[in-house]
């Protein structure tokens, strides 16, 4: 009875150590709880006691002179347009500018650009010659800029833009940029203004695109480029055809321009900053290097044109 009594003190007494040492784990595991969650409140407090806020100012950059120019194998007034270049987020148009020196050489004779506007040069009536190197220069606020380019040889033939018959309309089809072509060129296309106010536009639902100019009379010109290469980028802006419809009578200019190497890759360079953004396949921007000196921004190139006209 005795052993019986002393084996029930000894379960007892086990019992009690194992309750014991439950509720020593039990306190050290509540320890580390309270202790981290006090930690993290306490980091908590002190990261965000320390937030400041700080505005970011963009950098200023001098404005610098911005040059759009052309010289062709038509013979008409050649112009030549000067800007600054200016902050592109305050949607403000670019100051013009006037009161430049502007002349066009082609090594034996030099032609005088006459200002017909703010910041809008134009030659007398001349027409280039392909195979001769153009040089335009600018004289303004002291300082002198320069820009060289070669006419290429005259286009060969093409097959002008087809207008299908659409009832009362001849509609014709319309893409700012087409891939996979044998060369690149520029291209334009004119369709003149109607005769009588009776023969109305029809364009597709999605109204006047990119590249696409009215005038006053209602004439339309189409501006375009071929590609001689892929572009991925280009490719991935997938460009809806637009459709543009008119009545019989209308009488249609088609240009093709041949381009320097030089003024094809400063277009190229362009359009991968501009029309063909936005896509998986985007570089890292970067400026746009046209072919004025002394830090001048932009393009004057030379182009040989071939022309067609016909009547739709």
């Amino acid at each position: 009875m005795n052993n019986l009594k002393s084996d029930q003190r000894k379960i007892t007494s086990h019992i009690r150590l194992d309750k014991f040492w439950k509720l020593v784990k039990s306190w050290h595991l509540n320890r580390n709880i309270v202790f981290r969650c006090t930690l993290g409140l306490l980091l908590f407090s002190l990261l965000s006691s320390c937030q400041e806020e700080v505005e970011l100012e963009a950098p200023t950059l001098p404005s610098r002179l911005v040059v759009d120019g052309h010289i062709t194998n038509e013979y008409k007034r050649h112009e030549v347009k000067l800007s600054l270049s200016g902050d592109y987020r305050r949607g403000e148009a670019y100051e013009s500018v006037s009161g430049a020196a502007v002349t066009i050489s082609d090594g034996a004779a030099v032609f005088n650009l006459e200002e017909k506007g703010a910041g809008r040069y134009q030659t007398d009536s001349l027409a280039g010659l392909p195979g001769r190197v153009y040089t335009l220069r600018i004289e303004w606020a002291g300082e002198r800029f320069e820009a060289s380019d070669t006419m290429g040889a005259f286009p060969s033939p093409f097959t002008p833009v087809s207008f299908a018959n659409e009832g009362n309309f001849r509609t014709m089809e319309y893409r700012r940029h087409q891939f996979g072509f044998p060369e690149a060129n520029r291209w334009q296309v004119i369709v003149g203004p109607p005769d009588t106010l009776l023969q109305p536009l029809n364009t597709s639902s999605l109204g006047q695109q990119v590249g696409v100019e009215v005038d006053t009379t209602g004439a339309y010109t189409f501006n375009y480029f071929t590609h001689p290469s892929i572009e991925v980028n280009g490719l991935m802006n997938f460009e809806e055809a637009h459709f543009y419809g008119f009545r019989l009578g209308r009488t249609v200019i088609q240009k093709r321009y041949s381009l320097s190497e030089a003024y094809y890759q400063y277009l190229r360079a362009l359009f991968s900053e501009t029309d063909w953004r936005g896509t998986l396949f985007d570089s890292t921007p970067g400026p746009v290097t046209g072919n004025v000196s002394n830090g001048g921004l932009g393009f004057f190139s030379a182009q040989a044109a071939r022309v067609v006209r016909f009547e739709i």
